[in-house]
C-alpha cells in the first residue's frame, strides 16, 4: 500500500513538472528585458566592441557584396560586417528594408578608433548613399527594440578596403 503512494505521488509530480514546463514554453521570451530603449538611443553601448542580442527567428542569405536578413523579435545590436582601411575612401552602399515595423530599429556604422556612430538608417527612410571611411577598422550594426521584417544591404567595395560579412568563412 505505501509503496502505491509512492509510485502515485511521483506520477503526480512528475505531471505537475511536466505541466509546469509546457505552461512556460508558451509564453513569449522575455528578451526586451535583457535590452531597454534607452540602449538602443546610447552611442556609448552601441559602439561597444562585441554584440549583445537576440532574435526570435533569423535568417540570412549573403552573395559578395550584398546581405538579406529576415528576422523576427530582434533586441539589441548585431554587426553585419566588419571593414577595415589604410586610406580614406568613400564606400557607396544600397539600403532596402522591407516592412521593417519596429520600436527601435537602425542601420548606424561604428567608426572603432572613435566610437563614433553614424546612422545610416532609422525605421521609415531608405536611399543608397555612400560611407566615408577613414583609416582604421569600422563596422555596420543593426540595432533594434522589438523589431521585425527583412533587411537588404548593398555594398560596393572599393579597392583597398577589406570587408567580412558575420555569416561568411572568414567571420
Amino acid at each position: 500500500m505505501k509503496q502505491n503512494r509512492r509510485g502515485s505521488r511521483l506520477v503526480f509530480l512528475v505531471g505537475l513538472v511536466m505541466l509546469f514546463g509546457l505552461s512556460c514554453s508558451l509564453f513569449p521570451i522575455g528578451s526586451g528585458k535583457r535590452f531597454s530603449r534607452e540602449q538602443c538611443e546610447d552611442p556609448a553601448w552601441i559602439s561597444q566592441v562585441g554584440d549583445s542580442y537576440s532574435y526570435q527567428h533569423r535568417s540570412s542569405e549573403n552573395v559578395y557584396d550584398s546581405i538579406t536578413i529576415d528576422f523576427k523579435g530582434f533586441f539589441g545590436r548585431d554587426t553585419v560586417y566588419e571593414m577595415s582601411t589604410d586610406h580614406t575612401v568613400l564606400l557607396p552602399y544600397e539600403l532596402d528594408r522591407a516592412d521593417v515595423q519596429a520600436e527601435v530599429y537602425k542601420v548606424v556604422l561604428v567608426h572603432e578608433e572613435t566610437g563614433e556612430v553614424e546612422i545610416l538608417s532609422e525605421v521609415g527612410d531608405d536611399a543608397p548613399g555612400h560611407l566615408t571611411l577613414r583609416p582604421g577598422k569600422h563596422a555596420i550594426k543593426l540595432v533594434g527594440y522589438n523589431a521585425h521584417g527583412r533587411l537588404c544591404l548593398k555594398l560596393n567595395v572599393p579597392q583597398g578596403v577589406l570587408v567580412v560579412d558575420r555569416f561568411s568563412e572568414q567571420w
